[in-house]
């Protein structure tokens, strides 16, 4: 059998305290089931979820789908536009992307330590 731990929220830290809520809705066959998946088991059509408080359950991926929502978006503050010139940006996971905002996608960045939208 094949696992797969999902990664459930790709959230980083806007202060100390401050993250996203994350609400997620399992379905199996027609039915809204309670709990949150921590992890996901692939074997043929079958997928084994395994939820936060240790229970397991087994059905045909065909008849399972879950659904993530994230509540608070109020954790990013003080947001403002990138400018030109040297500096050290990374994306909000840490990955180091070089000096310039040019060329790059459009999305949130850290730039010399501040949070920037490139749009």
């Amino acid at each position: 059998m094949k696992k797969i731990p999902i990664l459930l929220s790709c959230m980083f830290m806007a202060s100390a305290s401050a993250w996203a809520d994350t609400v997620q809705t399992v379905v199996i066959d027609g039915t809204v089931t309670d709990g949150f998946v921590n992890t996901l088991a692939f074997e043929g059509d079958n997928v084994t979820m395994t939820f936060a408080d240790g229970t397991v359950r087994t059905a045909d991926m065909s008849l399972v789908s879950i659904d993530l929502r994230y509540d608070d978006t109020s954790a990013i503050t003080d947001v403002t536009a990138a400018g030109n010139g040297p500096k050290r940006v990374y994306t909000v996971s840490g990955q180091y992307v070089g000096t310039s905002t040019e060329g790059l996608s459009r999305g949130l960045y850290i730039v010399d330590g501040k949070k920037t939208v490139i749009y």
